[in-house]
């Protein structure tokens, strides 16, 4: 009976095993979290403890919160967290102090003395991210009491980042833009004060016609100054190609079509990509269109999409116009991607410099000025060419890129 015993014994160890081995082959891998937002239709995926249920865009949490944050792979971490300190907290004393932890290493320590809405942002050193992902702990050393809830602070977002995703890098790159284009407004051959520059391209963008614009009745977003001087360059370049990131309804395409076909260069191409085809609401049907316009539909920084028009205007006299996503990234990426593109003495034109630059836009940034500045640092084949902003109202300042010859 024993001899029976133990082989039934052995056999159910093996069962267990066999089971446990199936359950942990149908288990799904667990997907990487760098940033928890703590607002309704988020997941809650990175919570561990200490966060409250409730509704909005921001949770209470307890005196002591933390989260399973996944750090950038191969790059330096900084911890940022938005928070509000809430006024119920301050009543109980002149100053809170929180403390930050990730994998119990101390990283960060504030005192705050006032009510307010505050971003909290380190640097986190490689030895407290020796486990991954990594426990990062946040506690106050104040708290309240409601409803049977010990509450601490209120929290939007908790984040591991890399530096380039920061809040930090994010105001660096605006301040550098901002001045970017005081200097822009320095170095125009002018005879009008920078004060009046000033102020002529705050009131010009801030116009309403710019959301009601038609070219051969397709919808487009261009400044009629730029788009003279857009042909003012084709008339000197003559060229074989142009090639335009951002098609949206086609508008600016179809502008160049009839620049292409007025000054008879009837053999000349203009390429044209998006990720979204909206051609076909008028664009597309044009006659002009169909005999100079080659739309591609994908992404402007596709590998193969760059390859094909590399290919195509090889050793061909090439202008480039750069108006699709605006974000600093994106723009740096087909700037790096479309340069080689660009014949001597032709033109890479980066659209919507304005945005981060003067700031008519300032919460959309880093964005096409800050790229600029970025590319112009490592890329000296390149220079502005600030005789094209002579209308002083422009969608490009410090964004007209003649290739040197």
């Amino acid at each position: 009976m024993k001899k029976f015993a133990r082989q039934g014994w052995i056999v159910s160890g093996l069962l267990c095993l066999l089971v446990a081995a199936g359950c942990n082959r149908h288990r799904h891998p667990r997907s990487r979290v760098s940033e928890v937002l703590l607002s309704d239709g988020h997941s809650k995926d990175g919570i561990l403890r200490g966060i409250y249920d409730g509704q909005g865009l921001w949770r209470w949490t307890a005196p002591s919160f933390a989260f399973e944050l996944d750090p950038p792979a191969g790059k330096a971490a900084y911890l940022e967290m938005d928070f509000t300190v809430p006024q119920e907290l301050m009543e109980k004393s002149p100053n809170v102090t929180l403390v930050s932890k990730v994998n119990g290493v101390e990283v960060g320590r504030h005192d705050y003395q006032k009510a307010d809405r505050y971003l909290f942002s380190t640097k986190v050193p490689p030895e407290a991210l020796q486990k991954e992902p990594a426990e990062v702990e946040f506690a106050v050393d104040h708290s309240v009491t409601d409803q049977g809830r010990t509450l601490g602070l209120i929290v939007v977002s908790v984040g591991l980042k890399e530096y380039e995703e920061t809040a930090g890098f994010r105001d660096a790159q605006l301040a550098q833009s901002r001045q970017a284009y005081e200097n822009v407004l320095k170095q125009r051959d002018l005879q009008i004060p920078v004060e009046k520059q000033r102020e002529l391209m705050k009131l010009f963008h801030s116009l309403p016609i710019w959301d009601s614009m038609w070219f051969q009745n397709v919808r487009i977003i261009k400044n009629p100054l730029d788009l003279w001087m857009l042909q003012q360059i084709a008339y000197e370049i003559r060229p074989d190609y142009v090639i335009e990131t951002g098609t949206w309804y086609g508008g600016s395409a179809l502008y160049w079509a009839h620049t292409l076909n007025g000054m008879g260069l009837e053999n000349s191409r203009v390429l044209t990509v998006d990720i979204q085809d909206l051609t076909g609401q008028g664009a597309s049907a044009n006659p002009l269109w169909k005999r100079y316009v080659e739309f591609t539909l994908g992404s402007s920084t596709d590998p193969a999409i760059v390859a094909k028009f590399a290919q195509r205007v090889k050793n061909a006299r090439t202008i480039i116009n750069l108006d699709s996503d605006h974000s600093m990234r994106h723009v740096l990426n087909e700037l790096h991607a479309y340069a080689p593109m660009v014949s001597p003495g032709s033109y890479i034109a980066v659209e919507d410099t304005h945005l981060d630059g003067v700031p008519t836009h300032p919460e959309q940034g880093p964005g096409p000025m800050a790229a600029v500045l970025q590319f112009l640092s490592e890329n000296h084949d390149f220079e502005q060419d600030f005789s094209r902003e002579a209308m002083v109202m422009t969608s490009y300042p410090g964004g007209w890129l003649r290739r040197k010859k």
